[in-house]
């Protein structure tokens, strides 16, 4: 069994948010060379390099992002206990940190009630929504415990766990003029105007991966789903929009799909690190793991 003291954990978990060895060590309230000495100890006791010493600010190695995860675990669970053994605690809530895409917190998070909301688990939710790889780089530097977003390669292979959740597809829409008719038809007309997404934007990547382009007339790229959306339902152009994004908009008959296109899928997981979480968090990535999948996010 390592012999890790505490403080140590504590000492790096400070050392995480900071960035720098002097600030935390001010924190810490120790000096700067007895704290960079119990850091030492840390990665020396676990035989891993934590932290990347050759940038400024400082980072956390790929090791360093994982063993974080843990760290927030054990102490976590240390102070948890101490407060049960004080009779203060047995009513109190482990905060379950989860990252999401905007475009599918909405859509997805809910369907989930049953795991996500699972009274058993006597859990708070803190749930922050983000541009999909903003929502990504929050969990690879160990700042969520769960990530639900699209499908990511480097998510797909260790130091990472995943469950698939289901499959939406981005649909060519159309607005509709007085009559209920498309206003472009792609099918007679090469050169209508399309609302494209920006090239390194999530759903940018997706569409060129699937070789799905439009028309050559492009008016305007945008990263964000909502406002590509906006310019559409105003006639602006036709554009990709996902399945959940415009449910309401295809049940009313504002927006029609143009079938000259087909759809393209994406398919959704919520993603973790395989490091050991707090007791809550396995019971509730147990939970998800007995869901079964989503087969259509727009329903």
């Amino acid at each position: 069994m390592k012999n890790i003291e505490t403080k140590w954990l504590q000492d790096f978990l400070i050392l995480a948010e900071l960035q720098n060895f002097s600030h935390a060590a001010t924190v810490r309230n120790v000096t700067q060379p007895a704290f960079s000495r119990r850091i030492k100890l840390l990665e020396a006791e676990l035989g891993l390099v934590l932290i990347d010493r050759s940038k400024s600010p400082i980072e956390l190695t790929l090791c360093g992002k994982q063993f974080k995860t843990t760290a927030q675990s054990i102490i976590h669970q240390i102070d948890e206990e101490v407060s049960r053994l004080a009779g203060c605690s047995f009513l109190g809530r482990h905060t379950v940190r989860l990252s999401t895409a905007h475009s599918i917190s909405i859509s997805l998070l809910p369907k989930l009630h049953s795991s996500l909301f699972n009274p058993k688990l006597n859990t708070n939710l803190s749930v922050v929504a983000n541009e999909v790889d903003d929502a990504v780089e929050l969990l690879i530097d160990g700042k969520c415990d769960f990530l639900f977003s699209f499908y990511e390669d480097r998510l797909q292979v260790a130091p990472y766990r995943s469950i698939y959740l289901g499959r939406s597809f981005l649909y060519c829409v159309s607005a509709v003029d007085e009559s209920g008719n498309t206003l472009y038809d792609l099918e007679n007309n090469d050169d209508v105007p399309c609302l494209d997404y920006t090239p390194e934007s999530y759903m940018g990547r997706a569409l060129h991966r699937a070789n799905s382009k439009l028309t050559s007339n492009t008016v305007c790229s945008s990263s964000m789903t909502d406002f590509i959306k906006a310019l559409v339902l105003q006639g602006k152009g036709i554009s990709w929009l996902p399945d959940y994004a415009i449910k309401e908009e295809l049940a009313s008959g504002q927006l029609k799909i143009l079938t000259e296109r087909e759809p393209v899928p994406l398919d959704l997981y919520v993603y973790r690190y395989y490091s050991k979480l707090h007791s809550s968090c396995e019971a509730m990535w147990n939970e998800l793991s007995q869901v079964s999948p989503i087969k259509e996010l727009s329903a």
